[in-house]
């Protein structure tokens, strides 16, 4: 590959490419919720700001176990994610938290069925049919959020990818799953004018809080101070004492067993994309050395396809079919037995030529060296005089030894109607 001095120097300027003008390549804009990492919409700046509190924070890796503890003061639980994976024993640990006085903060784009029951009520959320959903999106790249306990204050928040707008699913609560008026569920925000995103529903002494919208809590929307203010106005409903924050539902119960089990895995967060289902690529792709690594690769192997990988076989010709020129040579024959005089090989020849012509045509069994078929007016369908008369020539010619000129012109006259119908 390399003994190729134009393809080295292409490899070398894509290299050049890929190292000045690729700086931002390894930032991810997947949308991972990652407690720990920096990138857009990880939310490393709201743990860090939560954590600031002075009642401080608790993060939970392995379970909600915790939250049994907190027996003596009420304390905050937030979730903040694509979505959360409760098994029975989450859901009866959040609900027991939540009824002694404390505050569940959820944003996440649905709620599990089990919790979603016992917060909605059964006959809400099982009133939908089946091409009903309980949560619907709008594709849209600038959102009215509008806080009603905020005296209907709008923020102005925008949907982004790679720092340029992108119209994405701005999802909202259908109204329907609010039918219950005993169970007190009060809508505190909605995503323009009417789609509700952000409830409040009373459960026991304390509240859950829900906001279908997860993605204005990470750290590209709580880094811009325009923007932060309703993340700050929303989040304010936290009350005093510690905050828990959950990690451990961020995974499916099966994957999360796996994970600890072999100390790695994929992260699986409910997503479709590559880098947030692999966490090996992702770490390559957030260290920058890795990741110029990493492209490099991908650049060398795509020119090795586009200039070593072509087929060197050599093209095989195209072989032209030869063409039958057997009434040719009989031709060719002819003419130089005539001008040498020997009349009766020519006739011999032009009785070879004929035998051709009825087997081509009439497919007629006719071997070399024997007679000509007496039923051969019956197997043509050619006048029968005509055959009669061809057929006594041809046995004429076998009983002679030399031909006149004329004796061969007559022998001519006599087999030409077989030639043609």
């Amino acid at each position: 590959m390399w003994n190729n001095r134009p393809l080295a120097h292409l490899f070398y300027c894509c290299v050049v490419v890929l190292t000045t003008g690729c700086s931002g390549c390894w930032t991810t804009w997947a949308e991972n919720y990652h407690y720990d990492e920096k990138n857009p919409f990880d939310t490393y700046a709201l743990y860090e700001l939560l954590r600031a509190r002075p009642e401080g924070s608790v993060l939970m890796k392995d379970s909600l176990a915790r939250l049994m503890e907190q027996q003596t003061e009420p304390g905050n639980y937030v979730f903040v994610g694509t979505y959360a994976y409760y098994n029975q024993r989450s859901v009866t640990q959040l609900l027991d938290f939540v009824e002694r006085g404390s505050t569940a903060f959820i944003a996440a784009h649905d709620l599990p069925e089990d919790l979603a029951v016992h917060l909605f009520g059964a006959d809400c959320y099982y009133s939908f049919y089946d091409n009903e959903e309980r949560v619907l999106f709008e594709n849209q790249d600038t959102v009215r959020m509008v806080l009603l306990a905020d005296s209907n204050r709008v923020y102005e928040m925008y949907n982004v990818y790679d720092h340029a707008p992108m119209s994405k699913q701005v999802r909202y609560l259908n109204y329907g799953m609010l039918c219950d008026s005993l169970l007190n569920n009060e809508v505190l925000g909605t995503a323009g004018d009417y789609n509700v995103n952000f409830v409040r529903l009373p459960w026991g002494d304390g509240m859950f809080y829900l906001h279908l919208n997860p993605v204005f809590f990470t750290n590209y929307y709580l880094v811009d101070d325009p923007q932060q203010r309703y993340a700050e106005a929303v989040l304010a409903v936290l009350s005093d004492g510690p905050v828990y924050w959950d990690e451990a539902s961020r995974l499916p119960p099966a994957v999360a067993r796996q994970r600890n089990n072999q100390q790695g895995g994929r992260n699986y967060d409910g997503g479709r994309n590559l880098l947030s289902g692999n966490e090996a690529l992702s770490y390559v792709q957030q260290q920058a050395p890795l990741a110029l690594a990493w492209y490099t690769l991908i650049a060398a192997l795509l020119l090795y396809v586009l200039f070593r990988g072509k087929r060197r076989q050599r093209i095989i010709p195209i072989l032209v079919r030869r063409e039958n020129s057997s009434q040719r040579f009989i031709d060719t024959m002819s003419r130089l037995v005539r001008q040498r005089g020997r009349h009766v090989k020519l006739a011999g020849q032009e009785v070879a030529s004929l035998r051709i012509h009825l087997q081509e045509r009439y497919n007629v069994r006719w071997r070399e060296g024997e007679p000509p078929p007496k039923n051969l007016a019956e197997l043509t369908g050619l006048d029968p005089t005509i055959v009669s008369t061809a057929l006594a020539a041809i046995a004429q010619l076998r009983k002679r030894v030399e031909l006149s000129e004329e004796q061969l012109l007559q022998f001519f006259r006599a087999i030409e109607p077989l030639y043609r119908r």
